[in-house]
């Protein structure tokens, strides 16, 4: 067979090409669309993480196939919903361990007092100044009483007149 026409024949094998390039099978995009549309949703209407309609959610994309050219979008959507599901950390997170600032019953006791001072500033009203003053009085001498009978550890406080005790290995 002879080709006449190199010109038509060059034209409809590139027309063929890009029909097939643009004949995409991928589901994935059109998989994302779907769930990002729910999720969006399910943000608009401001549920919480651990409801249960977050699990659909998190099947849609996890349903987008490992291959697709959209699945690196979904694994971004996947681990945001993992880390808002995680259990937060127990509460009180203001006092860290046996060191540092707040550490102390004292500095605690301390920041609350100075909580306090701002707000009495702060206050419009005298008798709002004056309740506040109040309860000031009182945390002011809470600390007072709280740094008297704080002592780093190792040096323990005993009442006058008395020895501190010697352990039992060195009594003999």
């Amino acid at each position: 067979m002879r080709i006449t026409h190199p010109r038509t024949s060059a034209a409809l094998l590139l027309a063929g090409l890009l029909a097939l390039s643009g004949c995409s099978n991928d589901p994935g995009p059109e998989q994302l669309k779907k769930a990002e549309d729910r999720y969006q949703e399910l943000i608009n209407q401001n549920l919480p993480a651990q409801d249960p309609a977050w699990a659909e959610v998190t099947a849609q994309f996890e349903a987008v196939p490992k291959d697709s050219k959209a699945r690196a979008e979904a694994d971004k959507r996947l681990a945001a919903l993992k880390a808002a599901r995680e259990k937060l950390p127990p509460r009180p997170l203001a006092r860290p361990g046996a060191t540092g600032k707040g550490a102390s019953d004292v500095e605690a006791k301390r920041a609350a007092c100075e909580s306090l001072a701002k707000k009495m500033g702060e206050a419009h009203t005298d008798a709002t100044r004056n309740l506040l003053r109040k309860v000031l009085e009182t945390c002011q001498a809470d600390l007072v009483k709280l740094e008297a009978n704080s002592h780093p550890p190792g040096e323990e406080v005993h009442p006058p007149g008395e020895e501190a005790h010697a352990p039992a290995e060195n009594a003999r």
